[in-house]
């Protein structure tokens, strides 16, 4: 009798033991990963860190029932932590955030979203100005409406915002502006 116990405490040690391992790896994978703990200082932010920046940004929310208080688009973020609430900042050091990089993430991400929609404004504007052009009768204004059209092309990616970056943004730009925006419609 003892011989049939000893293989079920084996196995409900090893459920266990996964369990916690489980417990841990998702812990781990909601914290950003700096590479032998240097903190990115690069302009491009990796898709890893974007998941794990939306990831926090969510947890945060749900957890606080508020959406997170960060400045408004700013250049500086050198010293994020002085911008943010000092609540906030606590929780991003728990949850291994560097603060600079967790406001400069944010802060990228909505250039990025905004020059993808004003990009998408312009090229429809664009488009207009360039149909006018060929569905009018008179030269001068179709001249004119060529001329608006080029110098709308020349405002297109004003941010200067990167191949990879859009790739990364755009599929993904409505839910994105949900969650940066805390909105749930």
């Amino acid at each position: 009798m003892e011989e049939e116990k000893n293989p079920k405490y084996i196995i409900y040690a090893l459920m266990v033991l996964l369990l916690v391992i489980i417990g841990i790896s998702a812990y781990n994978m909601s914290q950003p990963q700096y590479v032998q703990g240097q903190v990115s200082n690069t302009e491009n932010i990796s898709s890893e860190e974007l998941r794990t920046f939306l990831k926090t940004w969510v947890e945060y929310r749900e957890e606080y029932d508020v959406c997170p208080s960060l400045p408004a688009i700013s250049y500086d973020t050198t010293d994020g932590a002085s911008q943010i609430d000092s609540d906030l900042s606590a929780w991003l050091k728990r949850r291994g955030w560097n603060i600079n990089r967790f406001v400069y993430i944010d802060s990228r991400l909505r250039i990025i979203m905004n020059t993808i929609l004003k990009d998408d404004e312009i090229l429809r504007t664009r488009q207009l100005m360039q149909d006018g052009a060929v569905n009018t009768d008179s030269k001068a204004i179709a001249e004119i409406l060529q001329q608006s059209a080029e110098q709308q092309k020349r405002s297109l990616n004003i941010e200067k915002i990167t191949k990879a970056e859009r790739h990364m943004v755009e599929p993904q730009i409505e839910a994105l502006k949900k969650i940066l925006n805390c909105s749930n419609d």
